[in-house]
């Protein structure tokens, strides 16, 4: 080769042979390969370096900027609130279709969810959430590292079988923060606070607080509030099927929601993974796995999802409302208190007896208690009506119903609570009678005129007040005036003792010393009353013992732990200073309700179911243009008061005539028909102090007072000790009287004397206003 002149690799090229040409390109080309790979391996080395960086700085950060989870985070979820009974079972409504279903009071979130204890949940079912969702749940720190391997094996290659990465400590976490971002920063945040849960806590903690936390779809929140949706049990009465079942439930809600033909079907086949797999790990026997797969379950295909938008009853609602405000009197916000009553969990322990609501609303959901309203169409037009029942011994409202009919809206108008109508007559023993027999300004024995009089102020011209009976009594006795409903003697009573009256009805509970018009005496009220305040105006004459007692509709709240939050004992006091003065009251309001004696309301008497007079007392009350109906009455056991109108000022029609008196009686009927007959309560000193007295005198009768020349003038009254008659009648005798003349001007008779025309004499008994100051004097004009 000439040195001088090498060949170029052009050259060299062209002068090789084929094999030579061959060699060369495989030599090139692997040469090539080498220093690809050795270029790639360097750039990998150089990424992953930056990439674990990257993830160290990641992690680190997210450890240091991440909390644990209190106690708080874990347990303030939103929880159902429920509401029960005075006999302790929970409060149901009916729904659309006609079933009974528990009232459940929730927040806006609309959350069913009731905590309950792990000691009572049957550790099948704790067992059945490890066996599907976290089989190495006690090994473990609070992450699975070999199950979170699992879990991305299975994301890149599907069709392998998954049982998801999360464990349940971490499920826990992410139930209780509710951070459901898909990002490695929140994985990373989920494990770390795993594993710090699990450093504070026991696993039987963990497992509690997460069947507690779980979501189970629709409005169903952990084990308890799933038990009673999906299959109407307590959690602790559920199966092995049916705990295989509800733990397969929560991996994917929608998916195997029981409530639908396809979500069942997937739900089953779930149900069977679960106890495969429990059987695997043998949490159960052959025996127990092939009993729960045979095992048929009963769904509750009834559940209804009830949100706090639901309609309540008028009873629950008020309840509602007064545990609000007992709420903020304990220092609560508004806020604060709906939040509890709504999400907190709480027990309401309510005063209603479900026996006698039921009573109350059948009647006030019965057309024929309400004639007229089937010629109305519109339900703003009909006639309603409102009652309240009270237990008179403890102040406890036992049944409320405020309107006509169905109640369809939420927190509607309640005419037994909202309404504030004229209360007529009903107000007379109230404001007028018992003030003044309290006083004893006046007693039983005591008559009045009821004739025409002209007390209206502002017209005294006119006659005023009149009666609603179309004429004058005369001289009648205090009884019979409240039995008949004297307007004249009422006002006239009334009018020199204005403020001891209203003094009186204010330590009744209603409150109206702003008003001292005359009218009312008659219940002309500017600001009306509503049926629960006369209800618990008429508890003092019920009990005997002159007690009022603010009527409470709850006795107690307890917190998601029994806890008692609220101890509602009812607030009362002494209104009358003479401890009898309720038993004469009782009496005189006993006439009211007598027939014999023409009370105004002897249709409300009845008979238990052996066919014995129930005894009742009670007093009616009509407004003007009949507008209002009442009545206010008691028996023995209980006092309720009927109200019934329209809601405008409308008269009643013939129909309707009597139509409190004839529902307070349908209601009152039914209560006590199993009742042993109890007699009304005349006080811690029972008075028995009845006397047979002269109505003109007042003093104790003697036999010429019934033999009065114009009738009978002899009447029992009941008088407390210290108004008790203790002298005779001396003004009733025998007189001897001229008949011959004409009576003087007041219709007083003449003595006779001596010169009197034998004829014209006669001897007769009468009372001693009866007889003229001066002697017969036209005798003498014959002689």
């Amino acid at each position: 080769m000439d040195k001088k002149n090498p060949k170029t690799k052009k050259q060299k090229f062209a002068d090789m042979t084929p094999e030579e040409r061959k060699n060369f390109y495989i030599k090139t080309a692997w040469s090539g390969l080498k220093i690809t790979v050795k270029s790639a391996l360097i750039v990998v080395l150089i990424l992953c370096c930056m990439a674990g960086g990257l993830l160290i700085g990641v992690v680190a950060a997210c450890v240091t900027t991440t909390d644990a989870l209190t106690i708080e985070d874990l347990t303030t979820s939103s929880l159902t609130s429920f509401v029960y009974y005075s006999d302790g079972t929970p409060i149901t409504y009916t729904t659309e279709d006609g079933n009974e279903e528990v009232i459940k009071l929730k927040g806006s979130e609309n959350v069913n969810r009731v905590l309950v204890d792990l000691e009572d949940i049957p550790k099948d079912l704790p067992n059945a959430f490890i066996a599907i969702e976290d089989e190495r749940f006690y090994s473990h720190s609070g992450v699975d590292i070999k199950r979170s391997l699992g879990a991305v094996v299975s994301y890149v290659m599907p069709g392998m079988r998954d049982f998801g990465g999360s464990t349940i400590t971490q499920q826990l976490v992410k139930n209780a923060t509710g951070d459901n971002a898909s990002s490695i920063p929140r994985k990373i945040r989920e494990a770390w606070r795993a594993y710090l849960l699990e450093q504070e806590y026991s696993k039987d903690e963990v497992l509690e607080y997460y069947m507690n936390l779980i979501y189970m779809g629709r409005d169903v929140y952990g084990v308890q509030a799933a038990a009673g949706a999906f299959f109407n049990k307590d959690v602790g009465d559920l199966s092995l099927a049916e705990c295989a079942f509800i733990a397969g439930i929560t991996n994917n809600p929608a998916k195997f929601n029981p409530f639908t033909t396809k979500g069942r079907t997937n739900a089953y086949q779930r149900q069977i993974t679960i106890l495969d797999q429990m059987l695997k790990l043998e949490m159960i026997t052959k025996d127990e796995y092939i009993e729960a797969i045979q095992t048929e379950l009963v769904f509750n295909d009834n559940y209804v999802t009830h949100s706090s938008s639901g309609v309540y009853s008028y009873f629950v609602e008020t309840t509602i409302k007064d545990v609000r405000e007992k709420f903020i009197e304990q220092g609560y916000t508004e806020t604060e208190a709906n939040r509890l009553i709504y999400g907190g969990g709480i027990t309401i322990m309510t005063t209603q007896d479900k026996h006698i609501q039921s009573i109350v609303d059948k009647e006030f959901n019965d057309i024929n208690n309400f004639p007229a309203n089937k010629y109305y169409e519109s339900a703003s037009d009909m006639a309603q009506a409102a009652i309240v029942i009270m237990d008179q011994y403890t102040g406890q409202v036992k049944a409320i119903y405020g309107g006509y009919g169905e109640k369809t809206t939420k927190f509607g108008y309640n005419y037994a609570t909202d309404a504030q109508r004229q209360p007529g007559s009903a107000v007379k023993p109230l404001l007028v009678y018992a003030p003044q027999i309290d006083q004893h300004i006046i007693t039983l024995g005591q008559t009045i005129e009821d004739e025409e009089v002209f007390l209206d102020p502002q017209h005294p011209e006119d006659v005023w007040p009149k009666n609603s009976y179309p004429y004058y009594q005369g001289t009648i006795s205090l009884r019979k005036a409240l039995a008949i409903s004297s307007n004249v003697a009422a006002v006239t009573l009334y009018q020199n003792n204005i403020q001891l009256g209203l003094s009186y009805l204010k330590s009744l509970g209603i409150d109206r010393t702003n008003e001292p018009q005359l009218s009312m005496a008659l219940g002309g009220f500017t600001k009306g009353v509503s049926a629960m305040q006369m209800t618990a105006a008429y508890v003092p004459f019920a009990n005997g013992n002159g007690v009022y007692y603010e009527p409470i509709t709850f006795t107690k709240v307890l917190d998601k732990d029994g806890k008692v939050l609220l101890d509602n004992t009812p607030k009362s006091h002494v209104v009358y200073q003479d401890s009898q003065t309720a038993s004469v009251m009782t009496y005189m309001l006993e006439a009211v309700v007598d027939p014999l004696y023409g009370g105004t309301a002897a249709g409300a008497n009845f008979q238990n179911k052996a066919g014995e007079h129930v005894p009742i007392a009670g007093k009616t009350g009509t407004t003007s243009s009949n507008y209002d109906f009442w009545f206010s009455g008691y028996s023995g056991y209980y006092t309720a008061t009927v109200w019934y109108g329209y809601p405008k000022q409308t008269s009643m029609q013939m129909s309707e005539i009597g139509s409190a008196v004839k529902i307070w009686k349908k209601v009152m009927e039914q209560i006590h028909k199993d009742l042993p007959i109890r007699p009304l309560t005349h006080g811690a000193i029972e008075v028995g102090n009845e006397y047979n007295v002269c109505l003109k005198t007042g003093k104790l009768a003697t036999e010429f007072c019934a033999q009065d020349v114009l009738g009978d003038k002899t009447s029992i009254e009941r008088y407390t000790d210290s108004t008790a008659p203790t002298e005779y009648c001396t003004s009733h005798k025998a007189y001897k009287v001229c008949l011959i003349g004409a009576r003087d001007e007041e219709e007083r008779y003449y003595l006779a004397k001596d010169t009197c025309i034998p004829a014209y004499v006669r001897t007769i008994i009468t009372s001693a206003d009866r007889i003229a100051p001066n002697p017969c004097h036209v005798c003498e004009l014959y002689h």
